[in-house]
């Protein structure tokens, strides 16, 4: 009997450890799947940041465009008025219709700045919906 007793503690001890490898093997997955959500929700992040970044900068690009467009035609009417009023005047139906050279919209346009709650919102509940996927997935694979 007392084999016997012996015999079962090891069986005991050695299904505890079996087990307890099995565990650290299953979070380790659990662990490798979060990093895997996480790199791809930053990379998704960092992408949409530099596509808002460069629209940004073709956006200013723009605006120097006309900037500098508007500055010439204000030294050419400033030249104008300083040579010659009667020419200015003659002119000045031209030269306002060169002024009024459709400006963009200097407000911020819709979707310029990074769609936050797309990242942040419910992000515990869509990782635990592709967990479960991943889950349902190894399960019928096994059956």
């Amino acid at each position: 009997m007392k084999k016997k007793c012996d015999k079962t503690i090891k069986h005991i001890k050695s299904q505890a450890e079996h087990t307890e490898r099995q565990i650290k093997e299953e979070f380790e997955k659990l662990h490798q799947f979060l990093k895997d959500e996480e790199e791809a929700t930053i990379t998704a992040l960092r992408e949409e940041e530099e596509q808002k970044k460069q629209r940004m900068k073709e956006k200013l690009e723009e605006m120097n465009t006309h900037i500098s467009a508007l500055s010439h035609t204000i030294r050419y009417m400033e030249e104008m008025i300083k040579d010659n009023d009667i020419s200015f005047l003659k002119n000045f139906k031209v030269t306002m219709e060169r002024v009024q050279i459709s400006q963009p919209d200097p407000r911020m346009s819709s979707g310029a700045l990074i769609h936050v709650s797309r990242y942040l919102g419910n992000l515990p509940f869509r990782v635990w919906k592709k967990m479960l996927e991943t889950v349902q997935h190894s399960e019928s694979q096994q059956i």
